[in-house]
């Protein structure tokens, strides 16, 4: 059992698939990164092996 919340729903999404998750009230767009998101996006990655 996974200690991240959703983890194995996430994992299989599949490029260009999207989910919206909620946290305290909060809407979350959660969709797999690109190369180029990565590339973009300097800061603020998390990394959970």
């Amino acid at each position: 059992m996974s200690s991240f919340p959703y983890e194995e729903r996430i994992l299989e999404l599949k490029e260009h698939e999207q989910e919206i998750i909620v946290i305290k009230g909060r809407a979350f767009i959660i969709t797999p990164a690109t190369l180029d998101d990565v590339e973009r996006i300097t800061s603020g990655m998390i990394c959970i092996d």
